[in-house]
């Protein structure tokens, strides 16, 4: 998955070759937990995240590229069934003359999930109510499979406080009702969230 050589590994990680080769082939049953949070730390270091499903399954991943602080321009992701919606979003954040925003769309759930693994945004704007998966049900497929997921930014044209006080409780970090919403306030939105 790195490409580590197992010296390489052992010298990050501390350890003698001959150690880490007993862990691998398992003479070494009962490591040190030390040991293990050794190899743990280097594993992390070079890329590596561990994970654990909601019914306490382990495993790996390699962790998302982070953007580079000194790049201008922020990866925003909208996902609304509304293409006029995300048309008017894109042209309100795409005027702000202190930021520069990459703005990828979504026209549904499916989309927007697949544009969320492969973009890793800075921020989602997510629609609550589209056709087939709604907001609720994507935000919690991407929080289920990704420990760790950029702001979101709930719209709906439905406010209801019982589903602001649920997406709240999600870790939604803004709810904002489409009736109205207005150029400044998804802009302080979004910058709030990126702050």
């Amino acid at each position: 998955m790195l490409g580590l050589k197992q010296h390489e590994l052992a010298e990050k990680a501390g350890l003698s070759t001959g150690t880490l080769n007993n862990i691998e082939r398992g003479v070494q049953t009962d490591p040190k937990l030390s040991t293990l949070k050794a190899i743990q730390k280097a594993l992390e270091a070079e890329g590596i995240q561990f994970t654990e499903g909601e019914t306490g399954e382990l495993g790996i991943r390699l962790k998302p590229p982070h953007p580079h602080p000194y790049s201008g321009t922020i990866t925003l992701l909208i996902i609304d069934d509304s293409q006029s919606d995300r048309k008017l979003y894109k042209a309100w954040l795409g005027k702000q003359p202190d930021k520069k925003y990459k703005i990828i769309e979504a026209g549904n759930a499916k989309e927007g999930y697949e544009a969320f693994i492969k973009y890793t945004p800075a921020c989602i704007i997510l629609d609550f109510m589209m056709y087939g998966k709604d907001g609720f049900q994507l935000l919690i497929e991407m929080k289920r499979e990704n420990p760790e997921i950029p702001p979101i930014i709930f719209v709906t044209a439905m406010h209801s406080d019982v589903v602001e006080k649920d997406a709240i409780a999600l870790g939604v970090h803004t709810y904002l009702d489409k009736k109205n919403l207005t150029k400044e306030r998804l802009y302080n939105a979004v910058t709030k969230a990126l702050s």
